[in-house]
This record gives C-alpha cells, sequence and structure tokens, in this order.
C-alpha cells in the first residue's frame, strides 16, 4: 500500500507541474510587454504597466501601440478621442503607422465631422518621406490615399496633376489599386483609352478585381481598339472568380446579350446568383427573371452549380463536379 500511495504522489505531482509552467510563461509574456508589442498581436491578456509608462514618458511605440487598443477596443474599451490623442503624439515624433493610423482617423471621421484637411496633412507627411523596403506599406499607402483625395477633391478642389504625382508614386512602389485610378484618370478625364489600358493591365497583372472588370467591359464598348467578347469574357469571368459582384452581373448580360452565341441561361443564373448572394441589387431582380426561363430539370442543375460556385469561393462556377 505504500508504494501505491507514493507512486499516486508522484504522478499527481508530474500532472501538476506543467500547467504552473505554461501559466508562468503567460503571465511573464502579459507582465513584460513594455511596448504592448504582445497586447497589439492578441497574445497578452493585460496591458503591461510598463508600456502605460514608456507612452506616458513619450516612447512612440508605446503610444502607437497603446493607440491602436484604444481604436480597436482591445484589453480597454474604445476610446477614439484616446486613441487619436496616442497616435497623434506618436505622429509627431515621425512614426509611420501613427501617421497613417492619424490620418486615417480624421479621414473617417472617428471623432466628430471628417476633417480631410488634417488626413492630407498626416498623409503627406508619410508619404514625403523615403519608402522604407523594410515597411514599405504605410507609406505606400499613404502614397495612393493623398493621390485619392486629390483626385476625388476632398480636403480641397480635384487637383489631376497631383494626383498623378502621388499615384504614380504609389504604383512604382507596387500599389495595386493606384494604377487602375491612374487609369480611370486616362479614360474619364484625359479620354485617352490607350494610356488607361495600360494602367488597367498593370492593376490587372496585381489582381485587382475591379481593373480586370474595366478591361472586360473596354472590350465590350470598344474603347480597348476593339470590340472583342473572347477577351471581354476572359476578362470579366477573372473579376467575377475573385468575388467582384459588378463583373459577375456584367458577366451575366454579356452572356444574356448573346456576345458568347447561343445565351447560356444556366451560366447567367449561376453568376447573377452569385451576385445576389453579396447583396446586389440589380442580381436580385433578374434572377428571378433567369430563374423563370429554366425548366425545373434546368433550374435543379442550376442551384446546384450555384452552391458549388459559392463553397469554391466562385472558382468552380462552369462545370458541375458530380462527385460533389
Amino acid at each position: 500500500m505504500r508504494i501505491v500511495f507514493i507512486v499516486i504522489i508522484l504522478i499527481l505531482q508530474g500532472c501538476s507541474s506543467q500547467p504552473t509552467q505554461d501559466n508562468t510563461a503567460v503571465n511573464t509574456r502579459a507582465l513584460f510587454d513594455p511596448w504592448c508589442h504582445y497586447a497589439a498581436d492578441g497574445l497578452a491578456e493585460q496591458i503591461s504597466p510598463k508600456c502605460i509608462d514608456n507612452a506616458a514618458a513619450g516612447d512612440a511605440d508605446a503610444l502607437t501601440n497603446l493607440a491602436y487598443l484604444y481604436a480597436k477596443g482591445i484589453l480597454v474599451e474604445q476610446d477614439f478621442v484616446r486613441a487619436m490623442a496616442y497616435y497623434r503624439k506618436a505622429a509627431r515624433q515621425g512614426m509611420p503607422e501613427a501617421q497613417y493610423s492619424l490620418a486615417e482617423m480624421y479621414r473617417a471621421g472617428r471623432v466628430g465631422k471628417p476633417n480631410y484637411e488634417l488626413a492630407r496633412y498626416w498623409y503627406q507627411q508619410l508619404a514625403s518621406q523615403a519608402v522604407d523596403p523594410q515597411f514599405p506599406r504605410h507609406q505606400v499607402d499613404a502614397q495612393f490615399m493623398l493621390g485619392l483625395m486629390h483626385f476625388q477633391g476632398l480636403g480641397d478642389a480635384v487637383d489631376l496633376e497631383a494626383a498623378q504625382h502621388w499615384l504614380t508614386l504609389s504604383s512604382n512602389n507596387g500599389h495595386s489599386e493606384a494604377p487602375y485610378v491612374l487609369g480611370k484618370i486616362y479614360l474619364e478625364h484625359y479620354h485617352q483609352p490607350e494610356q488607361a489600358l495600360q494602367w488597367y493591365q498593370l492593376s490587372a497583372e496585381r489582381e485587382f478585381a475591379p481593373a480586370m472588370h474595366q478591361i472586360g467591359m473596354m472590350y465590350i464598348d470598344g474603347k480597348a481598339g476593339e470590340v472583342n467578347a473572347v477577351k471581354a469574357n476572359t476578362w470579366l469571368e477573372r473579376a467575377a472568380s475573385l468575388g467582384l459582384a459588378e463583373a459577375q452581373v456584367d458577366l451575366a448580360t454579356s452572356e444574356y446579350n448573346g456576345m458568347n452565341g447561343e445565351p447560356d441561361f444556366i451560366k447567367i443564373y449561376v453568376w447573377l446568383d452569385a451576385a445576389a448572394g453579396q447583396g446586389n441589387a440589380m442580381a436580385k431582380q433578374r434572377l428571378e427573371f433567369i430563374a423563370a426561363k429554366l425548366n425545373p430539370q434546368q433550374l435543379v442543375k442550376a442551384q446546384a452549380l450555384s452552391k458549388q460556385c459559392s463553397t469554391s469561393q466562385f472558382k468552380q462556377c462552369n462545370i458541375l463536379n458530380l462527385a460533389n
């Protein structure tokens, strides 16, 4: 009996020791987080007092991460006023993430109405800096946002020259949407479809779906230099397969209009259903009309293919996999 009793004690001790070590590790990580990095990454259960002290002392890293926690309501009650105050202190020290986040909050009107002038100011502070090759995202995004605001006339009058300047910088640094907006400028304002197409193609190469959609529409209306149903269908389908509802509707519309020969009403149904599932009002209206054109067997097939399309995230929308 004595031997058994000793064995039981040893087993219990072995079972209880591991959680104690894990808890110690968690507590250490939660408490020794002087810049709130663990907290911002969701790896801590509380904000380190040392991080609060560092922020109070003006440390830019601590200020930026603490601002993020207040902006998102992580470990603290969401407080945009306090978040902006912390971001502002860090931004004045040249912290890229703080400058970008502060500009975003001004643009979105997180505290009061949108302040486009201050949003522009902070985007420009960041966009004017040399792009850090290790952490380029904030500078490149700021260049894009600054160009977009000049294009849209937010915070001042529309300035296409300034928009082109900042959008071109952003595009040269790899931004996917910047060349798309440049394409819009050349197509809608300068009426130079050849130049627009080049910018759209660059954006499409970076997998930006609206650019693919626009190229497809240019092949439909001839602005790409020719009317080409095959190329239009290819580009529209690429955009549709990336989940762009507008492209899904236009793909269904081009099919209905007979651009690819006799309309395939099952295909039309599938793409309209895909767009309707994303809340597209036009697709919902047209879907009822198309469904009425299908016989019961066709409707069953269309619904099965639609289900396959949605579950595959729009990658398997043309041929029904009978194995499913």
